[in-house]
């Protein structure tokens, strides 16, 4: 075999391996725990705002016992509802506490529809892991600032 033939060969063999390795992080960093649960027997959307570029919700927790892991809003309907994970970088939450949970939406859109707004939930006291999923049916862009503009999604580091 010529040395040509074999850099082509390793190189190959390299991009495989190298493309295994980003879909298995990726897999394994963004995805949902297969269980889901009623999202209502963990958490309740007291508030949301959909101004076109933003879709931002305002979501009571139901309990200590389990805490959000990570949330993400997707679509079949629409792409532009289909946003990055989001890490809620919490250890613990209280009973009653409100989370607020801000997603970009991307391109701009004035009606989005069959929005769900899915949260990975884990339990405090067996760490078994399940998602819940709120569904928006149909939303329009109000003309309203989403308050507070300072709090942005933090995607999950790859560990």
């Amino acid at each position: 075999m010529s040395t040509a033939k074999l850099l082509v060969v390793v190189a190959l063999v390299g991009a495989v391996a190298f493309g295994l390795l980003v879909g298995y992080l990726a897999y394994s960093n963004d995805s949902f725990p297969a269980q889901t649960r009623p999202f209502a027997s963990y958490a309740k959307v007291v508030y949301s705002s959909f101004n076109g570029t933003e879709y931002a919700f305002r979501v009571e927790w139901n309990s200590s016992n389990y805490v959000p892991l990570f949330t993400q809003l997707t679509s079949p309907a629409t792409d532009a509802a289909n946003t990055p994970v989001c890490d809620l970088r919490l250890s613990s939450i209280k009973s009653g506490e409100t989370i607020f949970l801000p997603f970009t939406i991307s391109p701009a859109s004035a009606t989005l529809s069959n929005v769900d707004l899915a949260i990975a939930v884990q339990s405090a006291t067996n760490s078994t892991q399940f998602t819940i999923i709120y569904n928006v049916s149909s939303v329009s862009a109000t003309n309203a600032p989403i308050t507070p503009s300072n709090i942005t999604c933090q995607q999950p580091l790859i560990e």
